[in-house]
């Protein structure tokens, strides 16, 4: 059956998109969302959980976001269910609409919290020539989903994302190449994971 995955904006308390099955809105590019990445989501812990999600993962919400969660009222859950960020975000988190687009070029995703980059000009390239389209948006989902539950309908679990949580931005490339500390470019590794993960 598969399950529904949301958006969202832990900083902020905002959803950025109710999804349905992973599989059928992964070819969407969320430039949406890399426009508001490079506006007021920067610096923000951005996940995209499924409905049948149990725990966060380790050290994303304070003590104080988890024991807001757990503190729940039962009658905003189905007895059956545990509260999670996905119940709490459905009730609790702000709804928000698209802010139109930002111009992209020559721009990257970076990942504030493992100090990692990716570059927008080769993924749309690299994607491009695997005939299956792309671009910086389809890097964040492959890398930010999370679930307790493996059902994705991707050729690639993404259901234990190794950026779910983290914090990101989506600056010119100028800007990591302007700064003092390093920052790694993982532009190679990240697109062959995506590529695959599209790979149905």
């Amino acid at each position: 059956m598969g399950q529904y995955w949301r958006l969202v904006n832990i900083d902020r308390r905002e959803v950025g998109g109710d999804y349905g099955k992973l599989g059928d809105v992964f070819s969407d590019d969320f430039n949406h969302i890399m426009s508001l990445l490079a506006g007021p989501w920067a610096g923000c812990r951005v996940i995209c959980i499924g409905d049948y999600m149990g725990q966060c993962p380790p050290s994303v919400l304070t003590s104080e976001e988890a024991a807001e969660i757990n503190d729940l009222d039962n009658s905003d859950c189905d007895n059956s269910e545990m509260p999670t960020l996905y119940t709490f975000s459905g009730w609790y988190y702000r709804r928000i609409r698209s802010r139109g687009s930002v111009d992209l070029r020559g721009m990257v995703l970076r990942n504030l919290t493992k100090r990692v980059y990716v570059r927008r000009d080769v993924v749309i390239e690299e994607l491009k020539r695997s005939g299956r389209g792309g671009d910086i948006g389809n890097i964040l989902l492959t890398n930010i989903c999370w679930s307790d539950d493996s059902s994705c309908s991707m050729m690639l679990d993404l259901t234990r994302g190794a950026w779910a949580g983290d914090r990101f931005d989506v600056v010119p490339l100028s800007s990591v190449e302007d700064e003092k500390e390093e920052w790694e470019d993982v532009t190679e590794d990240q697109v062959k994971l995506t590529r695959f993960a599209l790979s149905r």
